[in-house]
């Protein structure tokens, strides 16, 4: 047995099994996730088919899709979208609307006008450490190293070295960061 807490209020989980939890008057839909001990929810969220770290934090107005998985003491701001396809390692922190994408191609419709229902997913990692400032877009496709700290509005669309400072449209590597920058 493990905890979450959801609004501040604690409840008890079977932890590593799946949880399904629907609570309408926040707003929270948890469906088919395995969430760690001590995971922390707050309002307003979609959480489908995911598995969440001990100690993770999900802030209000966040969606996060089937098969993506996240590592714990992940600190997630509101208004985030993960969909399927990215992997959150341990200790990450994703700023208030930072956006992932997971199709390079994506369209509505074909060129006779149908529906589009299938796509191909194109991985995204982000690994242990990784800090990803507010409105922040990322490409799917790439890999952000571990401890790297991505600035604020940034578009991020190729792969992000260990320890490296980006930030801008196109986000461009400006410098690495030393040990004494870098805490946990």
């Amino acid at each position: 047995m493990g905890y979450i807490d959801i609004r501040g209020k604690r409840r008890e989980i079977e932890t590593g099994e799946p949880q399904d939890i629907l609570i309408p008057e926040y707003n929270i839909i948890i469906k088919d996730t395995i969430l760690g001990d001590g995971v922390t929810i707050w309002s307003n969220v979609n959480i489908y088919g995911v598995t969440i770290g001990e100690n993770a934090k999900i802030g209000a107005f966040v969606e996060i899709r089937k098969g993506v998985c996240i590592g714990k003491n992940v600190k997630i701001e509101p208004m985030v979208f993960i969909p399927e396809g990215v992997t959150i390692g341990d200790y990450v922190f994703l700023g208030p609307n930072v956006v992932f994408t997971n199709d390079v191609f994506p369209r509505s419709c074909t060129e006779s006008g149908e529906l589009i229902t299938e796509y191909k997913i194109t991985p995204t990692t982000v690994k242990d450490g990784a800090s990803i400032g507010a409105q922040s877009v990322i490409m799917c496709g790439i890999t952000i190293g571990e401890n790297a700290l991505i600035g604020l509005g940034s578009t991020v669309m190729k792969d992000v070295p260990a320890n490296a400072v980006v930030y801008g449209e196109k986000a461009k590597l400006r410098r690495y960061l030393n040990e004494a920058d870098s805490t946990r």
